[in-house]
């Protein structure tokens, strides 16, 4: 019985233990279980936040349509702003966009999904009016073998080009659409919202658009070679700026293009666990320019008519305020229109030659010598020298074009006169080094530095040649060369007390997101004379137009200081000069609180002999006109 109650305890107690036993697995099996879902639902929420927040606008992108993605990945292009209203001392200056961007559509095809590519291809057609291409180019097999009396028109060189851009055109819109597997086929770029309402109107299947940014110039031609044109690399279909501002600053405007990456399995598709990364796009800043556009349009539209008038090949005007260094107006003529730069046949036209190209610039440069001869003490206003009408240095005549001798002439009477022969004498009082001296310190022979691209130097290397008749001519402004913006810096420092500005054209530029990135200020790159010396020669120069070549450039209430040039220009192919001339004029305005320096010069002048009667009189109008304009108080 004993062995039995033992057995039974040992029977109970086995089973005590298998009890707990399961028990305890159970437990450790529902706290393991417990612990999967919960690092399952933890794996779940981090997967969401990193989708949503994290890596939201990666798949935002993904599911968006193609315009969204173009809007994210490809910048917009910074414009470009002109000044919009008289420039007042406190308020806030208004702003015009010159330069634009304008939505326009890239057509497209997927051959793969196009059913009846000639259906698709007597649209296009029909829509773009080229149906006459294809019956030409029908026909001219015919034309070659069947004689005819009918007078063919004789098509322009601007007219055949357009005619084989058309052909090319349409033969590749006929290849492109028989492509019967290709996924992607491009058709036409830069077509109109109108255009593709026509074409979506006949319901075409595998026909699809897509946005595409291009450039506009709402003023057209305006201050065309200072904004230059923007156009689209074949590489990469991007926008590009050529010439002018959209050059110089492109990659300014263009800003930066962002990007949408992930990492692909070997069937080139993106694997959803692995690393994405999405950049947005950063727009391209806007530049604002210093330019007036009513002084531009008014002084451009001048300068046009007054190279038609006056028989003119090119003409350059450059404004600006001397104390500041703004230039307020700069155009060239003829200008072209940049949203048709593609139709300009002479690619010369897009320098901007108020900048880019020098020349001799003749008598203008008297004042600067007469300068010099003042501020190093050598002359006065009073100062006379006995003109005899001609001298000789080195074997060399040097005469004036007036053809009888003055005789004694004061410093003042040669600036009226322009008398080579006194600008001589001036020189020679100074000497040849400080006259060189003097030269560069008015910012000849290297660039001004203006914030544009395509600068030229000028040229001053006859003044390092000892001889004398080097020294002689460059006094009158034969053998030097010099560039317009040059000129109207050197004359406006005359008229501010001696300080030489450094001119600019760009004011500030501004992110899309309001940062500004540059502002100028006004900066003084040196005193070439002094103040004194500054009035003396502005008294000189006021006496030159009241008394002197320079009347017509007078404007009532104002005293005017300026001079004529009337240059020949040198003969690069035999040598010495030939029969053509450069006419210039540049002048500072008012006297005592100078608001103006204006160069104008015209090229190869043919209808009349002299700057008196072309430059000048167009210097005097559109001085009027800026005076008007900002209101500039009259002097007595």
């Amino acid at each position: 019985m004993s062995v039995l109650i033992k057995e039974t305890k040992r029977v109970r107690y086995y089973s005590s233990y298998d009890s707990v036993g399961r028990s305890g697995a159970k437990d450790y099996r529902i706290m393991s279980l417990g612990i999967f879902f919960l690092l399952f639902a933890l794996v779940i929420i981090f997967r969401l936040y990193k989708l949503q927040l994290v890596e939201g606008a990666y798949y935002t992108a993904l599911a968006s349509d193609q315009h969204e993605i173009f809007k994210q990945l490809y910048p917009e292009r910074g414009k470009i702003y002109l000044v919009d209203k008289k420039i007042p001392s406190d308020n806030e200056v208004g702003y015009y966009p010159v330069a634009l961007n304008k939505s326009l559509n890239l057509l497209y095809a997927v051959p793969a999904e196009v059913k009846d590519p000639d259906a698709v291809f007597g649209v296009l057609l029909e829509v773009f009016n080229l149906q006459n291409v294809v019956e030409q180019t029908k026909s001219e097999p015919e034309k070659k073998e069947v004689a005819t009396e009918v007078a063919i028109p004789i098509l322009s060189e601007k007219e055949i080009k357009k005619l084989e851009s058309d052909k090319a055109l349409v033969s590749s819109w006929n290849e492109r659409l028989r492509k019967e597997r290709d996924p992607y086929e491009p058709l036409k770029h830069l077509v109109t919202d109108a255009e593709m309402e026509k074409i979506k109107s006949f319901n075409l299947e595998g026909v699809h658009s897509t946005p595409e940014q291009t450039r506009f110039y709402p003023e057209h031609e305006l201050a065309s070679q200072l904004i230059g044109f923007v156009g689209k690399q074949a590489e990469n279909n991007t926008l590009k700026g050529y010439e002018g501002i959209e050059s110089c600053y492109d990659k300014t405007l263009a800003g930066e293009p962002g990007f949408l990456r992930s990492e692909l399995d070997s069937a080139g598709r993106m694997i959803a666990t692995a690393g994405e990364d999405l950049r947005d796009a950063e727009d391209g800043a806007d530049i604002y320019l210093t330019i007036d556009k009513a002084v531009e349009y008014y002084a451009c539209n001048e300068l046009n008519k007054a190279v038609k008038q006056f028989g003119a090949s090119r003409g350059s005007l450059v404004a600006m305020e001397p104390q500041t260094g703004r230039i307020i107006a700069l155009c060239n003529s003829p200008e072209f229109d940049p949203n048709k730069y593609n139709e300009v046949e002479d690619a010369s036209i897009f320098n901007n030659n108020a900048i880019f190209e020098s020349y001799e610039p003749g008598s203008v440069f008297k004042p600067l010598t007469m300068a010099a001869a003042l501020d190093a003490g050598k002359v006065d206003p009073f100062t006379t020298y006995v003109d005899r009408g001609e001298l000789f240095i080195s074997k060399f005549r040097i005469g004036n074009s007036i053809d009888i001798p003055q005789g004694v002439t004061t410093m003042t009477q040669v600036l009226e006169k322009s008398l080579n022969t006194g600008a001589v004498f001036a020189a020679q009082q100074v000497g040849l080094p400080d006259f060189k001296r003097y030269v560069e310190a008015f910012g000849f022979g290297k660039k001004t530095e203006i914030d544009l691209c395509g600068e030229d130097a000028g040229n001053i290397t006859s003044l390092n040649d000892p001889n004398p008749v080097y020294l002689a001519t460059a006094s009158f402004g034969q053998g030097i060369m010099t560039t317009p913006i040059q000129l109207v810096r050197a004359y406006a420092a005359m008229a501010n007390d001696g300080k030489l500005m450094e001119p600019y054209v760009v004011e500030k530029i501004i992110k899309k997101n309001g940062t500004v990135v540059q502002e100028k200020k006004p900066k003084i790159v040196g005193q070439v004379i002094s103040p004194q010396s500054s009035k003396l020669i502005k008294s000189m120069m006021v006496s030159a137009v009241n008394n002197g070549y320079g009347k017509l450039a007078r404007v009532p209430g104002y005293l005017v200081g300026g001079k004529t040039g009337t240059a020949q220009i040198a003969d690069s192919v035999k040598g010495g000069y030939s029969n053509d001339f450069n006419h210039t004029f540049v002048g500072v305005m008012p006297f005592n609180n100078p608001r103006l320096a204006m160069v104008i010069k015209l090229e190869r002048v043919k209808n009349v002999p002299f700057a008196e009667s072309s430059a000048t009189p167009l210097f005097g109008k559109v001085a009027k006109f800026i005076m008007d304009y900002y209101n500039v108080p009259t002097e007595e």
